[in-house]
């Protein structure tokens, strides 16, 4: 199976940092919409959270790129808990 590793994925393609920056960005303004759209009684362990935290946190620390499935459930939970901004 190929892995989701920046090494992996990439192979002799360039790595466009910009815009993987950007598409993460995206996902923190994602973390922080669920985060509004659930309140302060939204639990720190919550699934949709923390699904969208860990994606975050593998690009930060291990270069982890998304997959297209994981960009299919990110653009679903947009829709659910998005803005049109």
């Amino acid at each position: 199976m190929k892995g989701t590793r920046l090494k992996d994925v990439l192979g002799n393609k360039v790595f466009n940092k910009e815009k993987w920056d950007m598409l993460f960005g995206k996902f923190k303004k994602l973390a922080t919409a669920i985060e509004m759209f659930k309140g302060p009684s939204m639990s720190i362990d919550d699934i949709e959270y923390r699904w969208v935290n860990d994606r975050i946190e593998y690009y930060e620390a291990e270069e982890r790129l998304l997959t297209k499935k994981e960009m299919d459930i990110a653009n679903g939970f947009w829709k659910k808990y998005g803005t049109k901004s």
